[in-house]
């Protein structure tokens, strides 16, 4: 991995499925444009200096193959080999960082991903695995391999994440939304939070709101930012015209 070299700021929200992770994700986003970094009306400028994005992609071409592989329930690849179903979404995240999110970052614009790289800790059957994880995803990404400035963890008992996915009323839950495989992949993410850098744990045993965790968020972010507060970056239209300023 490579910690975020550009101005801009990488924030990801990762969890096991169900853990309201994307609930967050959508809520930090509408935040921090409507808050913290909205565009300038009168600037004219149509993109915003805030990027949401997900991995992985349901609409791209490893997406795809993902989703429908995680769909043969007990037979497809991410029941026979966890760690080589690992591949495709480290191809996928390969074009999402070098489409999307190392060019917005390069610009100093703020990205927030539902799902990083983290989100491989799925594929290990051991915590030993995670390390082979990684240097498979750092073979495949190379260069693109960005890890965020902040990615914040919720952490939800598998027992709380798989009520919250029986309530969703869909008629199917997928390979990766069964018990065994997401107690297991919390316990990866917990180990994964001790180990590599930049990663906040957001205990949640079921009891806390959606708007107590993103206060949480919130709070961090803040503090993250007035760190950085002497440097100053601004992105840039194709004038090199300064459209936000992060301080």
């Amino acid at each position: 991995m490579i910690l975020n070299p550009y101005p801009g700021l990488f924030v990801a929200v990762d969890g096991i499925d169900g853990s309201g992770k994307s609930t967050l994700t959508r809520m930090l986003v509408d935040w921090l444009r409507l808050e913290v970094f909205p565009t300038p009306p009168d600037s004219g400028v149509t993109g915003q200096a805030v990027l949401e994005t997900k991995e992985p992609n349901k609409d791209g071409p490893f997406g795809k193959l993902i989703y429908a592989d995680l769909a043969q329930e007990g037979s497809g690849l991410h029941a026979r080999n966890p760690m080589r179903f690992q591949e495709l979404f480290a191809c996928d995240s390969l074009i999402n960082s070098r489409d999307n999110v190392i060019p917005h970052l390069a610009k100093g614009g703020i990205v927030v991903s539902d799902r990083c790289r983290a989100s491989m800790v799925y594929g290990a059957m051991t915590q030993e695995q995670i390390k082979d994880l990684m240097a498979m995803n750092q073979r495949i990404i190379g260069e693109s391999f960005i890890w965020p400035d902040i990615v914040f963890i919720v952490d939800v008992p598998a027992d709380v994440a798989m009520e919250r996915l029986k309530r969703s009323h869909r008629d199917f839950l997928d390979g990766h939304e069964q018990f065994a495989v997401l107690d297991r992949t919390r316990n990866n993410f917990r180990y994964l939070a001790r180990e590599y850098p930049n990663c906040v744990l957001i205990p949640d045993k079921g009891d806390r709101s959606p708007e107590s965790k993103l206060a949480f968020i919130q709070e961090y972010v803040q503090e993250f930012l007035k760190k950085r507060a002497s440097r100053v970056v601004e992105v840039q239209d194709s004038k090199n015209q300064a459209l936000w300023a992060i301080t």
